[in-house]
């Protein structure tokens, strides 16, 4: 609830819409997942997404967090695709590219979740979220 957003605060990469995980400053996880089926005839797949994190966590220590990864239907993790904290803070949108060719064949959720600790927001935006088969 929440994680949608059209807000200029956190302006998407393209269009109207992204989702904005944390950016509270104080203990809270944020989630947004979407179930899809690779489908067995393909012969690769590559989930891709566009990620812009601020914050206002200082210092070379991961605080905040944000986890990439595919579960299965019964909500198993099945791999963590990467990892994102507050240290990748950067100016813009960044493009990031998993290959899920693995799973072709099964029903996955991609599944990403920021979690942030009790003190300094960070913001972790994404956009263009695809998952391309071939």
């Amino acid at each position: 609830s929440g994680v949608i957003s059209n807000s200029s605060s956190e302006p998407p990469h393209a269009g109207s819409w992204d989702a904005w995980l944390d950016g509270y400053g104080s203990t809270h996880t944020d989630t947004v997942s979407q179930s899809v089926t690779l489908p067995a005839t393909a012969t690769s797949a590559t989930l891709a997404f566009w990620l812009h994190i601020d914050t206002a966590e200082t210092g070379s220590t991961a605080y905040d967090n944000l986890a990439v990864e595919l579960d299965n239907s019964s909500g198993t993790k099945l791999k963590t695709l990467g990892t994102f904290s507050n240290l990748n803070a950067g100016n813009g949108y960044a493009q990031h590219s998993f290959d899920v060719s693995p799973y072709l064949g099964q029903t996955v959720v991609v599944k990403f979740t920021g979690t942030e600790d009790s003190s300094n927001q960070t913001s972790f935006v994404l956009d263009d979220v695809t998952l391309t088969t071939q």
